[in-house]
């Protein structure tokens, strides 16, 4: 696309719009000389092609942002509301009618259709073939007898570029979308189409390249990668075994679980499958429901306490307290290591806070050893426990003995004295 072409062509806005023609001739003008006095890259681009250098490179329009977020101060004379003071929110009118985040997205938007265009091109035009006319109907057309044919202009069929930029258009609204726009330019229509404002949760390149990549499922659901950890729960509540093992393979986990061939996995797999619900329903809120971190502590809970102890901690009869105890303790672990390795060595320090690793039995404190038998004492039923007993009053609090009273003393005076012995006698 030669300069002089891209210096002839108008933005992509209504003609109409007195605003949009106002926003453009500021952006022409004013904000580009202050875009190319301030980086380097646009030092050396006359000053009447900067802003259709700009948004014909993507990533030069994102460095642009960034000086115009960082630096407001050089833009202050310029982004002004009605009342000639600077704008400072996205969702002020300014002097133009517009407001600053209806002027980034349509930045935005120019930037993105220029971009689709450049990489999905329209198909050239066939030659248009003219056939002269006759000389009788030459003759006719000076007698009067025919007028001369208008042929409609031609019409240039939208290329694929045009037919993605109309479906993205409504949701090319932010700046952080500029980075992404080469990635977008992979999807199809029928995708963006689809999608609609979900596109808008997928805020990196690797996310958008993993959608063109695969794609949508029949249901119009994201690859599994672009999901969170819900997506390996199936209807009744338990973990889909399949998804689990498309988890595990395309995230690459056996770079961290080397010792788990196809058969170990598929074992693996079938037991943390019937992990019980309720233990599940507690672990995955406390990792945040992402789904690296989620898929490493299940295979890391499975190859650290094996198939029995697996079963013991988090089967069907697993004690529901340690695990939720477990639970606790990692929420209180956030923020979550980024590597796997990380994930891993944190699963295993977060489950023996709870869990024995030993057995899978919930990890307790030393239980202190029974009292020694007391000699005389039929059982040691009968010998209440230091645990239940009460503690000892304090001197202080125990009551005095009652004084006996005259009666007491007389009938002690009263009893019979004790016989003389054998030898007495």
């Amino acid at each position: 696309m030669s300069a002089s072409s891209k210096a002839r062509r108008g933005p992509e806005t209504s003609p109409q719009d007195d605003g949009l023609d106002a926003v453009r001739n500021t952006l022409r003008t004013q904000v580009s000389e202050i875009l190319r006095v301030n980086l380097t890259q646009l030092s050396a681009i006359p000053q009447h092609l900067v802003y259709d250098h700009i948004l014909d490179t993507p990533d030069l329009l994102h460095e642009c942002f960034q000086v115009f977020r960082n630096q407001p101060d050089l833009f202050r004379k310029v982004v002004l509301r009605k009342d000639k003071r600077p704008a400072t929110e996205g969702d002020e009118e300014l002097w133009c009618g517009r407001t600053l985040d209806h002027v980034v997205a349509l930045v935005v938007r120019a930037s993105a259709k220029r971009y689709f265009r450049e990489a999905m091109p329209a198909p050239t035009p066939p030659p248009v073939v003219v056939e002269a006319p006759s000389l009788l109907h030459k003759t006719a057309i000076k007698l009067g007898i025919k007028k001369p044919a208008h042929r409609a202009p031609y019409v240039t069929p939208q290329g694929p570029g045009d037919k993605l930029y109309n479906m993205f258009r409504d949701n090319l609204r932010f700046e952080w979308q500029v980075p992404l726009i080469p990635s977008y330019s992979a999807l199809t229509p029928s995708i963006v189409r689809v999608l609609g404002p979900r596109i808008l949760k997928l805020r990196e390149a690797t996310q958008i390249d993993i959608l063109a990549a695969e794609g949508l499922g029949p249901d119009g659901r994201l690859p599994l990668l672009l999901e969170d950890a819900r997506r390996l729960r199936a209807v009744d509540g338990s973990i889909d075994s399949n998804a689990l093992m498309e988890a595990f393979t395309k995230q690459g986990l056996n770079a961290i679980f080397p010792d788990l061939d196809d058969v170990a996995l598929r074992k693996a797999v079938s037991q943390i499958a019937v992990m019980e619900n309720k233990a599940v329903d507690m672990i995955f809120p406390a990792l945040e429901y992402a789904l690296k971190p989620v898929t490493v502590f299940l295979f890391t809970a499975y190859a650290k306490l094996d198939i029995k102890g697996f079963r013991q901690a988090f089967g069907p009869h697993c004690a529901l307290w340690a695990v939720q105890k477990l639970a606790k303790h990692l929420e209180t672990q956030r923020p979550w290591p980024r590597s796997m390795p990380g994930m891993k060595s944190a699963s295993i320090a977060a489950m023996a806070y709870a869990i024995d690793l030993d057995s899978g039995m919930p990890a307790s404190a030393p239980v202190r050893q029974a009292p020694q038998a007391v000699t005389g004492v039929p059982s040691n039923a009968a010998v209440p426990s230091m645990a239940s007993a009460a503690p000892p009053l304090p001197p202080s609090l125990k009551k005095a003995p009652a004084a006996k009273s005259n009666a007491d003393l007389e009938r002690a005076s009263r009893r019979a004295k004790p016989l003389a012995s054998a030898g007495a006698r």
